[in-house]
């Protein structure tokens, strides 16, 4: 991480119209970008658009050097091109300048503006019976409202505190699994995979690292991390976003909340 001084030279140079020379760190963005590149950073002398690689001005990382995959009127969600989750959104004048990077026509893809170009999803494969179960933090959903879903639906509503015991339990007997967050690159009827039987969790914390003692699930502990809403970090309540989930599985069709 660059110190402040470092920080505030290099911020007030592109204010200033100057294009600057940074090293990147990290492998988010990799093949795009590798650790060790040296690369120059331009002005924004145009408006920004979905696809570009930015420098974003981060409170808590200092730096990022991401990719755009959403625009608002006043904030933008970036996102490294490995990420599974996108960045936590950000005010327009946080980003601080274009990556001058030769761009590869396949990344700058918005997956919620090519939706007839994804892989077969969980459920719109014609003829496949799809058992779903559905894992649910107590703080989330009344146990009650988890019972009369069961009864309705037909599907398994399970309410637990830690979701570490099922999820290992479930993988263990070959389930896919999915974890919903309302970051995630991913829209619930995205996901490149086509199942027979899926567990989903919802409710619970999302972070790069598992921690059993919090019940935090780790990324590379599930198979997907997809979201219920269509836009990027639109908070939904877990009953929300397991109606969102219920719906799809039992119509095969994309859900639209947001």
């Amino acid at each position: 991480m660059l110190s402040t001084r470092r920080q505030d030279f290099l911020i007030r140079a592109l204010q200033q119209g100057k294009s600057i020379p940074i090293v990147i760190e990290g492998h988010c963005m990799h093949p795009l970008l590798v650790e060790g590149q040296h690369i120059t950073v331009h002005p924004l002398l145009e408006d920004i658009k979905v696809g570009d690689i930015v420098l974003v001005r981060d409170q808590m990382k200092g730096f990022l050097a991401h990719r755009i995959i959403s625009l608002g009127h006043d904030f933008v969600v970036t996102s490294g091109d490995r990420n599974h989750m996108s960045d936590p959104p950000v005010r327009r004048n946080d980003i601080l300048g274009r990556l001058d990077v030769p761009e590869n026509p396949m990344l700058n893809q918005n997956p919620e503006q090519n939706p007839d170009q994804r892989s077969s999803t969980l459920t719109d494969l014609q003829g496949l019976s799809c058992e779903i179960k559905i894992v649910v933090h107590p703080d989330a959903i009344d146990s009650s409202y988890g019972e009369v879903l069961s009864r309705a639906f037909g599907i398994d509503v399970v309410i637990a505190e830690n979701p570490l015991t099922q999820l290992k339990h479930m993988r263990e007997k070959g389930w896919t699994s999915v974890v919903i967050h309302e970051g995630a690159r991913q829209h619930l009827s995205q996901l490149p995979h086509a199942a027979s039987r899926v567990v989903i969790f919802a409710g619970y914390e999302v972070a790069r690292d598992t921690d059993e003692s919090a019940g935090i699930i780790g990324m590379s502990d599930v198979d997907f991390v997809a979201r219920t809403a269509v836009e990027y970090w639109n908070n939904l309540h877990a009953e929300l976003s397991i109606a969102a989930i219920i719906g799809f599985h039992m119509r095969g069709t994309t859900v639209c909340h947001g």
